[in-house]
């Protein structure tokens, strides 16, 4: 049995892996979202979110998207990460409040979502027998 070693968090950042949900025709129907606290560089995040991305989808809490959903800027441009903005606005009301010893004893804490969370999206197909299958992109 080897040794548990002290590993202070260096770098805590919460990290989204996102997951739009495509039927065979290519309509999006429905969205997920799950928040991580993930220490590391950049790179060390992106790999744990490429990993997990494949199989955390299930068990994710997901949102229908309004058959009204339509994305058009000021010029008809393309508007990112408006599909998915209530599923942000969710998570950041969870990430729950911690606690940690201060100079007057407890003080409560809590990590928030950041402007422009660090995020893999992934596209889940749902075919017609059921099956849901995640086309997950290449790390890095």
């Amino acid at each position: 049995m080897s040794e548990a070693k002290l590993r202070p968090l260096s770098n805590p950042e919460v990290c989204l892996n996102l997951w739009a949900y495509a039927d065979e025709g290519g309509c999006i129907a429905r969205v997920a979202a799950r928040a991580y606290v993930l220490d590391g560089d950049d790179d060390d995040k992106l790999s744990v979110l490429h990993r997990l991305a494949a199989s955390d989808f299930i068990y994710s809490e997901w949102m229908r998207v309004s058959k009204q959903f339509a994305v058009h800027g000021a010029g008809g441009e393309r508007m990112a990460g408006v599909l998915f903005e209530p599923l942000f606005k969710r998570l950041e009301k969870s990430i729950p409040q911690q606690v940690r010893v201060g100079k007057n004893g407890y003080e409560a804490f809590s990590l928030s979502l950041p402007d422009d969370p660090l995020t893999v999206t992934t596209v889940v197909m749902e075919f017609e027998d059921g099956r849901l299958v995640p086309m997950v992109s290449r790390a890095g």
